[in-house]
């Protein structure tokens, strides 16, 4: 078994087939500037149309510690910053998209469930993720068509939100 490099990677690559399921992610209020730059290789990676900041996340350009993070990721990602999620919501919606929080919530279902069941009627997922520590805002809550959430089976409540974030990407991708 060997490493696949250069020309060998761009071969295997080319034979991937592509997500049918349009994608684009909004962060909002994400606090730590690393936690953006690494959302930005996670959504090269997995084929993210675009990214929209909001609130308090941190925009590009990042410096040089930070493009380690991204790969520099930024700038082949299309992204840009939503004055306020609200109106990000608002332009996402009229272009078709299904507004998903990664939140647990009273109502939220798990990931999976939501992609067998739910995802074959949507086209396209506009994919909120929130702050480290406070989650998705109350407000977006409220305009979200639905919440998810990955199932977890120790103490703890919650995963990095840029874990978070790809598997709830690649949860989505794979249906």
């Amino acid at each position: 078994m060997k490493q696949l490099r250069g020309i060998e990677l761009k071969r295997f690559k080319r034979k991937l087939e592509r997500p049918k399921l349009e994608l684009v992610l909004v962060l909002e209020n994400i606090q730590y500037a690393r936690n953006v730059a690494s959302m930005f290789r996670t959504a090269d990676a997995s084929g993210v149309k675009e990214i929209f900041l909001t609130g308090i996340s941190h925009i590009p350009p990042f410096g040089k510690e930070l493009q380690k993070v991204s790969r520099s990721k930024e700038n082949s990602v299309r992204w840009q910053q939503g004055k306020t999620t609200g109106k990000v919501i608002e332009k996402l919606r009229r272009q078709g998209y299904a507004i998903i929080a990664v939140e647990l919530t009273d109502d939220a279902i798990s990931v999976k469930d939501f992609a067998s069941k739910y995802l074959p009627k949507f086209g396209k997922i506009a994919l909120i993720v929130g702050n480290e520590a406070q989650g998705v805002s109350k407000a977006t809550l409220a305009k979200a068509d639905h919440a998810i959430y990955i199932p977890m089976f120790g103490k703890g409540a919650s995963l990095n939100v840029t874990i978070s974030c790809a598997i709830a990407i690649y949860t989505l991708i794979q249906e």
